[in-house]
């Protein structure tokens, strides 16, 4: 409880985690709801056009986290400020001139002014020299959890009333963001570096450090794209094999991310006080249980029980795995890790789908659960095993 408080009584910290709730909020409802049926339905845009649209986002998002990083240690809060004056920007442009093209390279940017938020937040909220981050991670990581499932479930409400004022609304939910970071964050607050402060230093630096060779990369890597993989055949997953409806499998994702969100808190908590193998091997072993019960799921119920098991298992990989992250980062250079971090990731989430689906398209969908079980499973066998702690000695 000392640290919520401490974090509701810094106007800071407060400001860093709205932001942060009401940029996931807008972009989950933008690109996962509203987009796709605003560019078939309204613009008479093709699909493939409208999936091309969100893919530029998340992919410049994901290119420019490393640079946004480094600018944030350099420059500090004007970073953050300027991409939201970007991602405004972006969202007017899509909105006055809603053609192909200013789509696409407004999502691009919107994705440019996106960058520097997370890296913000994390190095604000729960700085690496914290005794008690992890609590704070999992505070962190449960405001990014509800806004952005909240977004894309809240946006629905006001696109059957009317697009122009689900538009609006976002755009107006991205200003009071912009507006939040102009009143409450100093100008000067930067995590340190210095404008001398060199990039490929700090990241050869990194890369030289053995538990970042050794551990964290592939970690990193092989986690995001076992989830990864089966991003693109959930869906198929939970018609086809479980017989689910769509209304159910909203339901599905609600389970799965309530239970996630309601254990962030908690399983922080436990993080500050577990070795970390023993908390990741636990996570990952659990959450490779939760996959493969799905295999046999049989109807709704089971469904959703099996969803909440697995949201729960990645509850409590997320603050751990986060705190081990924060081992190997300066506390002068905070935001550059996590910018070269969150990107070597983004590669994981890349890879994940399009391999997913060359899988399920060659040895059907139940072949890529498998394979992203047995990614799991090793892991937790990893982390129960190998010496962890050595590494960072």
């Amino acid at each position: 409880m000392h640290e919520i408080k401490a974090i509701f009584s810094s106007k800071k910290e407060l400001g860093l985690l709205t932001i942060l709730f009401l940029m996931e909020f807008t972009r989950g409802a933008f690109y996962l709801t509203f987009l796709p049926l605003y560019a078939v339905n309204c613009l008479g845009i093709s699909v493939a056009a409208a999936g091309l649209t969100v893919s530029s986002h998340y992919l410049v998002e994901t290119v420019f986290k490393s640079a946004a990083g480094w600018q944030l240690d350099r420059r500090g809060n004007p970073v953050l400020l300027s991409g939201l004056v970007l991602g405004m920007t972006a969202l007017l442009a899509m909105k006055l001139y809603p053609v192909t093209a200013v789509l696409i390279a407004g999502s691009a940017l919107f994705g440019m002014g996106a960058s520097p938020v997370w890296l913000a937040v994390v190095s604000g909220v729960a700085p690496v020299q914290f005794k008690e981050r992890a609590f704070r991670m999992g505070i962190v990581f449960a405001v990014w959890l509800i806004g952005g499932g909240g977004g894309p479930v809240a946006i629905n409400f006001f696109i059957v009333r009317d697009y122009n004022l689900a538009f609006w609304l976002l755009i107006a939910l991205w200003g009071a963001a912009l507006v939040l970071a102009a009143a409450t964050l100093p100008a000067a607050g930067k995590t340190g570096g210095g404008p001398a402060f060199s990039f490929i230093k700090e990241v050869s630096k990194m890369a030289r450090n053995q538990a970042v060779k050794k551990l964290l990369l592939p970690g990193m890597f092989l986690q995001t794209m076992a989830g990864g993989l089966l991003l693109p055949l959930l869906p198929l997953y939970a018609q086809d094999k479980i017989g689910l409806n769509p209304n159910q499998y909203a339901l599905l994702l609600l389970s799965g991310g309530a239970a996630a969100a309601l254990s962030f808190l908690p399983m922080g908590r436990l993080a500050d006080r577990i070795r970390l193998k023993i908390v990741l091997g636990t996570g990952f072993g659990m959450t490779a249980l939760s996959l493969a019960l799905f295999s046999i799921a049989c109807g709704a119920l089971s469904a959703y029980l099996l969803a909440a098991l697995t949201g729960f298992s990645y509850s409590i990989v997320l603050p751990a795995w986060n705190n081990l992250l924060a081992k190997v980062i300066s506390p002068e250079r905070q935001a550059t890790g996590w910018g070269v971090f969150a990107t070597i990731e983004g590669m994981g989430i890349a890879v994940g789908p399009a391999l997913g689906g060359m899988i399920a398209n060659s040895l059907g969908i139940t072949a890529a659960l498998i394979l992203s079980v047995t990614v799991l499973a090793a892991m937790s066998c990893f982390y129960f095993l190998y010496p962890v702690e050595k590494l960072f000695a």
